[in-house]
Parts: structure tokens; C-alpha cells; sequence
């Protein structure tokens, strides 16, 4: 698998840096897709989800109340962005403290777990993967956090 960091310029600000993925070389990062996918069935819980991260990224940080954690293996940061009680769709993140988040794919939550809905499973462990890639590059100091800035080779490709 290929994939590429990419920061997203209009959600980020000074409490927060937002990035995405964008996987094998689609014209799409994650987050990107998942606005696409839902907004035709949940325009409205879409603007919210975009105004509560365009809020982390400019006047909040990503503070933990903000996210479900313990979605992925421990240790990976995998999280879901809390909604209103009432909102049908998930979206999956890797949460990395207050200062920076990385949004990746989800979409409507009809089950109890994610296991029970293919699509849902599949994001949550494409993100899992990430998460691994990403920690992986930084023990081997190949990237850094610089502040709020992930810094150094933000391009993955499994294949080499």
C-alpha cells in the first residue's frame, strides 16, 4: 500500500494541525472522500463535522472530550470524532494529542460494532495500519514533530 501525508491547509490553524491520507494514488485524501460519500444522505451532520474540526484546528486544539478513543489497538491513537448523540455517521482519526490530528474515512453507523459493518471495519483499519506505518517512521526518526508540524517523509509505499 501507498500512501501520502497530506496537511490540510483550510482546517488547520493555531491550536491544531489537521492532516489526511491520500491512499495509492487516488485524486481524493480520506477525509475529502468521506465528505463526498455522505454529504448527498448527511448534509447536515457533514457541516458539523467539518465546523467541529475547522474549531480544533483554529480555536480549540483536539481536545480528548472531543473523541471516542480505544478504536484501534492500544496505542495507536485511533479515535472517532464525537457527534451529537443522534448522528448516524463515524468518522475515524488518529488522534496525536492536543495539537494535531489525521483524519481518515468512515461513514454511517447502523451496528453495535464496527466489525459488523464491512465498510466501517475497513476504514478503521486502513487507519490502523497508518498509525503503525507512522510510529514506525517515527522510532526510526524519519519523521518529527516539530510543534504541530509533522516534519520529514510523509510518503509510505509498503511495496519497496
Amino acid at each position: 500500500m501507498k500512501f501520502e501525508i497530506v496537511k490540510l491547509e483550510e482546517l488547520s490553524g493555531e491550536r491544531a494541525s489537521i492532516y489526511s491520507v491520500i491512499v495509492n494514488d487516488e485524486t481524493d485524501h480520506l477525509f475529502g472522500q468521506f465528505v463526498h460519500e455522505n454529504t448527498p444522505n448527511y448534509p447536515n451532520e457533514v457541516k458539523d463535522i467539518v465546523a467541529r474540526i475547522r474549531v480544533i484546528g483554529h480555536k480549540t486544539g483536539a481536545m480528548e472530550y472531543f473523541f471516542k478513543h480505544n478504536e484501534g489497538k492500544p496505542g495507536q491513537g485511533i479515535t472517532a470524532l464525537f457527534d451529537r448523540p443522534e448522528a448516524k455517521l463515524r468518522l475515524y482519526c488518529i488522534h496525536f494529542g492536543k495539537w494535531a490530528i489525521l483524519l481518515g474515512g468512515g461513514g454511517p453507523k447502523n451496528v453495535a460494532t464496527l466489525q459488523e459493518d464491512p465498510k466501517l471495519k475497513d476504514e478503521n483499519y486502513l487507519l490502523r495500519k497508518i498509525s503503525d506505518a507512522i510510529t514506525l517512521r517515527i522510532k526510526e526518526k524519519d519523521l518529527q514533530w516539530k510543534g504541530s508540524e509533522l516534519e520529514g517523509d510523509l510518503t509510505f509505499d509498503d511495496s519497496e
